[in-house]
């Protein structure tokens, strides 16, 4: 009897595996808990239709793995009235599985509830039993078929923080009904041994009801709390960038959806200094498809911050990286209108038969915003122009203050994030000059030329190359949309997983 009960407790293991693979699409939507209340620089939107989704993709991978379930044999002995009793039930194999139907319930304002309806699972192995009493011996011998049929678990969660800003997970809930278990037995003296067989099956039925929501409660408060109470908050990209996207709040619930709140902050590696921003509150929006993420402007300007301060945001222009054709407009001596030094006479006197070269060094943290209308960037550098003699050396010629401005139009193509400038404009203002003086148009129309050759192309260039969607092994984005909204930009896409063959 306790050999057939614990043969059925190890088939108890599929609801088991059923419970932890959902959890794991619960962390992965979820992401980190902070208990920081601040806006967040990105949110995470799973809906109903997307939980569900993801619930069946891992029933059907579970099912695949139930088939080659590899069941450990049980040996034992217990001590009845009469005597002892040993006994051993071996190669025991999953012959067959029944996949239940799943749903995703989203407990508005507390948690998700799991449901798996009709699961069936058959099993046949070896048994074998001692008994001894004095200087009786009996012993037996057989094989056993057994079915679980008409399985149903329901497992409730709800979701924390606790206060070193780690998830904490928490069952609120489980129920498992099992409508039938069947067990016969075959060889030996099977044939009087199942005459009471059906005496033991209802013991069995209720053993299994309880013991798999210990298991799915063990698995939830103990397991996955643990897990969840060593996860990082932040990530290393590449050598010298960290991303902090721990959550910012608890996640929320409604009826059709989850939302998660992340922290999205880019930092130097070693230097966790906040920037001095404060992302803007997102605005609402509905979407049919499975995972809307919001992305605010608010990242951007972190990783503006950073750079700036790391004093990246330099640089030195000379005609060698100017297209070809492009190269004489930094001329001092001119022989088009399109040089400089016929936009400012003072270079080509001073300075004949040279060439131009821009120190560019930004004077402030650039800032990003992005609306309706596209995403603009605003930029404050100091530019120190200098004059390349013929002999090699620098001759310094003025020096000015500029701030710019320019507008992207971003869109979607094949799954590409991609932007062209639309606007750009500029101002400019002389803050000393070896050369005399220079009215700010003269400036502008200068600065304008290079940004017309060297900034704007290069800006499209890297809007072209864009920013990939973000590649996951066997799994498809489809219908995936992008929209621009106040401070910040919306992606919507449906998922499709195809396992490998």
């Amino acid at each position: 009897m306790v050999s057939t009960r614990e043969n059925f407790t190890n088939g108890a293991k599929a609801c088991r595996y059923f419970q932890q693979l959902m959890l794991v699409v619960v962390v992965v939507c979820l992401g980190f808990v902070s208990s920081t209340q601040i806006n967040p620089g990105f949110q995470f939107r799973l809906s109903r239709s997307g939980l569900n989704y993801g619930s069946t993709v891992a029933l059907d991978i579970l099912s695949k793995g139930v088939q080659q379930l590899k069941v450990p044999d049980i040996h034992g002995s217990t001590h009845i009235r009469v005597g002892k009793v040993s006994y051993d039930v071996t190669s025991m194999h999953v012959t067959g599985f029944t996949k239940p139907s799943t749903n995703v319930v989203i407990n508005a304002g507390s948690g998700l509830t799991w449901q798996l309806n009709n699961a069936g699972l058959s099993m046949d192995g070896r048994w074998h039993y001692k008994f001894r009493k004095g200087f009786i011996r009996i012993q037996d011998s057989g094989s056993f078929d057994g079915h679980v049929s008409g399985a149903s678990l329901t497992v409730s969660v709800s979701l924390g923080q606790d206060a070193s800003g780690h998830p904490t997970i928490s069952s609120t809930g489980c129920q498992c009904n099992i409508d039938s278990v069947k067990i016969r037995l075959h060889g030996g003296a099977s044939w009087l041994y199942n005459l009471f067989i059906k005496q033991i099956e209802r013991p069995v039925r209720n053993s299994l009801r309880e013991q798999i929501c210990t298991l799915a409660r063990k698995a939830i408060d103990v397991n996955a709390r643990a897990r969840l109470a060593t996860l990082p908050t932040e990530i290393v990209v590449g050598n010298d960038w960290v991303f902090d996207y721990r959550l910012v709040s608890p996640p929320a619930f409604q009826a059709e959806f989850l939302d998660s709140f992340h922290k999205g902050e880019f930092f130097a590696k070693g230097d966790p200094t906040e920037a001095p921003y404060q992302a803007a509150v997102f605005p609402p929006a509905t979407s049919n498809q499975m995972v809307t993420i919001w992305v605010s402007d608010y990242i951007l300007n972190t990783v503006g911050y950073v750079l700036y301060k790391r004093g990246i945001l330099k640089h030195n222009l000379t005609k060698n990286e100017l297209p070809v054709d492009e190269k004489g407009v930094l001329n001092t001596t001119c022989t088009s209108s399109t040089c400089f030094g016929f936009l400012v006479p003072q270079v080509a006197t001073v300075h004949p038969n040279a060439s131009v070269e821009l120190e560019m060094i930004a004077s402030s943290y650039p800032t990003a915003s992005i609306s309706t209308g596209g995403f603009r960037g605003n930029f404050a550098g100091l530019i120190n122009f200098y004059a390349r003699l013929a002999n090699g050396s620098l001759a310094p010629m003025f020096k000015t203050k500029v701030s710019v401005t320019f507008l992207l139009t971003a869109y979607l193509d094949n799954m590409v994030i991609q932007a062209t400038v639309t606007d750009f404009s500029s101002k400019t203002k002389l803050t000393q000059s070896e050369i005399g003086h220079i009215p700010d148009d003269v400036l502008n129309a200068a600065f304008n030329l290079i940004a017309n050759i060297f900034i704007i192309p290069n800006l499209n260039t890297v809007g072209e190359n864009g920013i990939p969607f973000p590649s996951i092994e066997d799994v498809r984005f489809t219908n995936t949309e992008l929209e621009m909204d106040d401070h910040c930009v919306r992606i919507a896409t449906d998922v499709q997983y195809s396992p490998p063959d």
